[in-house]
């Protein structure tokens, strides 16, 4: 850990202000923000997070619309007749010889009313919202892997940024180096005791090193930009990345064991088994019979053939479909083809995630292994490189000798950076793979 942290303080002040790219206008630049700014950022405007989001919420919706044939509905109407003709008869009161009118049809009338209906007895209706609401939970379990999976995508790219930070500030060392031994070949060749093709070599490697820069520059660029599109900016973004966590022993027995407790996706498979099994209830009980109540209020300017303005009616409603065409039939074997779907997308998720588990454990433990070479071949490299330098000054070493080794020492840490970046994307797709949010 000890020279993985010494490459990134030394990077981070070069990384930080670092001009922009030559021969590009307009380039915006990095906007700097810690992992956990990002991390906050990224749930708050992820476009992929907030469009699973929305898919939950979208999910939810479709619950209440389940609930409403399970609760009570009001309706109200009115509305103004004007008849061609009216129809009147006389009908006596009393014995004093007195009448009323008694409206058949009348010439004109207002007329309002009111109309409460209660579901009593709605069986398909009660799995139908059952199976609404596990496709809820499953689409709310969707967007929890959703999260998990931006937020891991997100430390692997940061951390490919960091390589690219770490592999500039290598690249930006190695000029430097290349351009002093270019300059000692030359003084040198002017005192005679170096021929012109050890200062051609000196300037062709000096070439090569800052081509390398160049690059280098160019994919930090790239991550940074990929790094602010996760985000949801226009803008690059450089994330200040924390050492890589420490050495610890990967019980692969118990990730897996976790894993089957947090990953969402195996409580968005077996959400998704349920409601496809309530579905299969819902259609054979679309035939059994349905019973509400229902009451209603009305009201009219001209009496009716009762003599009132006004009047109310309770009714209780049977309803039985005794044959629908073999409808439910067909709806329940399609749901019955959808729960098989889903038992077996359940089995594959479950393969899957212990695949992951054990691939991302194997890749960590293989980043650190990796990591443990990179720092010894940087460090031999490294008293290579100055061994050579002083053979050059002392006159024992050749020129190539110097550049043989300077590049040794540039290719071991560019290793580095890679190896210390894998590790990082390494642990992150682990916890993704456990369940974890970082």
């Amino acid at each position: 850990m000890t020279a993985l942290t010494t490459l990134l303080f030394l990077a981070a002040p070069l990384a930080a202000g670092a001009p922009p790219e030559p021969g590009l206008e307009g380039m915006p630049p990095a906007v700097n923000l810690t992992l956990e700014e990002a991390l906050a950022e990224v749930d708050r405007q992820n476009p992929s997070l907030e469009q699973a989001r929305a898919r939950a919420r979208e999910a939810l919706a479709v619950v209440r619309q389940a609930e409403a044939p399970l609760l009570p509905t009001l309706a109200a109407s009115g509305g103004f007749t004007r008849n061609s003709s009216e129809a009147v008869f006389l009908r006596p009161t009393g014995p004093g010889g007195s009448f009323e009118s008694v409206y058949i049809q009348p010439l004109e009338a207002w007329s309002g009313g009111g109309t409460l209906r209660l579901p009593l007895v709605i069986p398909d209706a009660w799995f139908s919202l059952a199976a609404s609401r596990e496709a809820s939970r499953s689409a709310s379990a969707s967007a929890d892997a959703t999260r998990l999976t931006v937020r891991a995508t997100l430390l692997q790219t940061a951390w490919a940024a960091w390589a690219g930070e770490e592999i500039v500030a290598a690249s930006e060392r190695a000029v430097a180096v290349a351009r002093d031994q270019a300059e000692g070949a030359r003084r040198q060749a002017r005192a005679g005791t170096a021929t012109t093709l050890s200062v051609l070599q000196a300037e062709t490697s000096l070439v090569r090193r800052e081509s390398d820069l160049v690059a280098a520059r160019s994919e930090t660029s790239r991550a940074r930009i990929a790094v602010g599109v996760l985000l949801g900016r226009p803008e690059p973004v450089r994330i200040a990345m924390p050492p890589a966590p420490p050495p610890q022993l990967l019980d692969v027995a118990a990730f897996s064991r976790e894993a089957a407790e947090r990953r969402p996706e195996l409580a968005a498979q077996a959400a998704l088994v349920r409601s496809y099994e309530k579905q299969v209830d819902s259609a054979l009980w679309r035939i059994a019979p349905q019973l509400s109540a229902s009451g209603s209020a009305f009201a009219q300017t001209v009496p009716y053939p009762t003599g009132e303005k006004d009047g109310w009616k309770l009714t209780v409603d049977l309803t039985w479909t005794l044959y629908d065409g073999g409808f439910r039939y067909g709806k329940a074997r399609q749901a019955e083809a959808q729960v098989e779907q889903a038992r077996a997308a359940d089995v594959q998720t479950r393969l899957q995630v212990v695949q992951e588990v054990q691939n991302a454990a194997r890749d960590v433990e293989v980043a650190r292994q990796r990591l443990t070479l990179a720092r010894k071949q940087r460090d031999t490299a490294a008293e290579a490189a100055a061994a050579a330098k002083r053979g050059f000054q002392e006159g024992v070493a050749s020129s190539l000798d110097v550049l043989s080794a300077n590049d040794s020492l540039f290719g071991a840490e560019v290793q580095l950076a890679d190896a210390g970046a894998r590790l990082g994307g390494s642990q992150a797709a682990l916890d993704r793979a456990v369940g974890r949010s970082p």
